[in-house]
């Protein structure tokens, strides 16, 4: 009985030792390992052949992972700060320095107007920054100073418009108080009266400007007050307490009267200029 006959020419060598492939044979030379394949990791499903590594880090006996390190703790809530006093005292301050400002106006004193107030209020504000440099608080008078500050350049403004009396046509001025008197009056067209015979310059140091362009000037003054009086008239006459002047281009002169009492009952500084006119200082 025939059947088919297997090929054993390819068949080992009996006793021949097995060589496994990319396994260096016997006195081949050693080279570099075979590549392994990086571990699957935990949880993947399994290779084909069904194998994978037992221990750590990517078997199924390896520990769990470490635990993340712990977090930075919270930061404490930072303390209330204290309120600092020093806005309440510059407060105070403000109303004491308006006090003293009042006493002083109403003492007479001194003259003061609306700006006069303003600037000690402004003096105490800048005061208390100051202060708050070094000691305590209180950036809210910031703003309050720079309110203060915008009302006094008001406020001066105003009180220098006022300081400058001017008017066309005849005209009189007769203030009865220091404080209304203006520091310059001015007359383009007419004749122009200056009576101050309603103001006591007691212990005061005045001085008032007069200008006429075209028009009689007439200055009158209370009769113990010491009057210095600076004039120019360019065309016409000048009368001051008796000396007369007249003619073209008169220069300008200056002439003391200290009245009937002699020197004493404050001090009158009169500067006086008519362009075309006649001018009159009396008593």
């Amino acid at each position: 009985m025939s059947g088919p006959v297997a090929d054993t020419a390819t068949w080992p060598a009996y006793g021949a030792a097995p060589s496994w492939p990319g396994a260096p044979g016997p006195g081949a030379p050693l080279g570099e390992p075979a590549a392994v394949p990086p571990p699957a990791p935990v949880g993947s499903p399994l290779p084909p052949g069904g194998y994978r590594p037992p221990f750590a880090p990517h078997g199924p006996y390896a520990g769990s992972p470490p635990s993340p390190p712990p977090g930075r703790p919270p930061r404490p809530p930072k303390r209330p700060k204290e309120r600092s006093p020093l806005g309440a005292i510059t407060f105070s301050l403000i109303f004491l320095a308006l006090g003293v400002v009042a006493m002083l106006d109403l003492l007479d004193v001194f003259p003061v107007g609306a700006a006069g107030y303003f600037a000690a209020v402004l003096a105490t504000i800048g005061l208390g920054l100051l202060v708050g440099t070094w000691f305590g608080r209180a950036r809210w008078l910031i703003a309050l100073g720079l309110v203060t500050a915008a009302a006094l350049g008001i406020a001066t403004v105003a009180e220098s418009y006022d300081r400058v009396r001017g008017i066309d046509g005849n005209v009189t001025w007769a203030p009865t108080d220091l404080r209304d008197l203006a520091d310059r009056y001015e007359n383009n067209l007419g004749d122009a009266v200056l009576d101050l015979r309603g103001i006591n310059f007691d212990k005061q140091d005045v001085q008032v400007t007069l200008d006429v362009n075209l028009g009689n000037a007439t200055v009158v003054v209370p009769p113990d007050v010491d009057v210095t009086t600076v004039a120019e008239v360019n065309a016409g006459d000048a009368s001051v307490f008796g000396k007369r002047s007249g003619g073209l281009g008169n220069r300008q002169w200056e002439s003391t009267d200290t009245g009937a009492d002699g020197p004493g009952g404050g001090k009158l500084r009169l500067y006086i200029h008519v362009n075309a006119g006649k001018l009159e200082v009396t008593r």
